[in-house]
C-alpha cells in the first residue's frame, strides 16, 4: 500500500478517496481510505505525546471519520488537528 505524503493534507486525502470511490476504481478506494486511517491514527499518536487524553477514532453516522481528545488543561473534547501536514 502507498504511504501518504506527509504534505498531503487530511482534507486532500478525503478528496482523493471520494475521487477514487466516484470514478469506480475497484479495490482503489479502500487504499484511499486506509491512508486516512493511519493519518488519523498518527494525529492520534502525535496528540497522545502531547499530553492528550481519552484519544478516540470516530465516525458519525455515515460521514467521514475524525480523531478526537481531551487537550492537555482542558475538560472538553476537541477534534485533533491535522498535524502531520502541517509545515516542520
Amino acid at each position: 500500500m502507498d504511504r501518504p505524503n506527509a504534505l498531503e493534507s487530511l482534507e486532500m486525502l478525503y478528496a482523493r478517496r471520494e475521487s477514487l470511490k466516484n470514478g469506480g476504481a475497484h479495490g482503489a478506494d479502500w487504499s484511499a481510505h486506509a491512508a486516512i486511517l493511519d493519518r488519523l491514527a498518527a494525529n492520534q499518536r502525535v496528540a497522545q505525546s502531547l499530553g492528550w487524553t481519552e484519544c478516540a477514532i470516530e465516525r458519525a453516522g455515515t460521514g467521514r471519520f475524525s480523531a478526537w481528545g481531551v487537550p492537555p488543561g482542558d475538560s472538553r473534547r476537541h477534534r485533533i488537528p491535522d498535524w502531520s501536514s502541517e509545515p516542520g
